[in-house]
């Protein structure tokens, strides 16, 4: 008996340290990007990066959503209904410009919120950069500016509510 004692005292302590290192091992490891396709232009989510947010996301209830670009979000915001929430990220890391829906009607903070838009034949693959939300139009002559964008225009809310109908 006192065999079978020392055998299993050995089996669950072996089993505790590996569980124990597996763990460590797993906390040190670096968390892997969360990667998605958007649901509208089925091309990869602009994941953020150390100096520049690039998700867009739409809050709805208790979904979210992640898109390529502002004008994806707003697109599909058509399908849900209620109040919902639109968070496209800015020139500014962590200061999201916010799109909000209450009862049917949109709002935009900071008020002096503007959106780059390149006109309706840019590629869609860059729209990341050519459909950007910006603080205001001196974030939007930098932006234009330092990422070349051609033929760029500043759109207030109502134009971009417009364009992506």
């Amino acid at each position: 008996m006192n065999r079978d004692f020392t055998r299993r005292l050995f089996l669950a302590g072996s089993l505790t340290a590996v569980m124990a290192v597996s763990l460590t091992v797993a906390s040190l490891r670096p968390a892997l990007a969360h990667e998605a396709k958007c649901p509208v232009c089925k091309l990869d989510v602009a994941q953020d990066t150390d100096t520049l947010d690039n998700e867009v996301a739409l809050r709805s209830g208790r979904k979210r959503i992640e898109y390529r670009c502002v004008y994806c979000a707003l697109n599909d915001a058509k399908s849900y209904t209620g109040d919902l929430t639109i968070l496209a990220p800015s020139e500014l890391k962590g200061k999201p410009v916010v799109l909000s829906r209450k009862d049917g009607k949109w709002s935009v903070q900071p008020e002096t919120a503007v959106f780059v838009s390149a006109g309706p034949t840019v590629d869609h693959k860059n729209c990341a950069v050519t459909y950007r939300a910006l603080t205001g139009q001196p974030a939007f002559d930098k932006w234009v500016q330092a990422h070349s964008v051609k033929n760029a225009k500043p759109l207030p809310l109502a134009q971009l509510l417009e364009v992506a109908k």
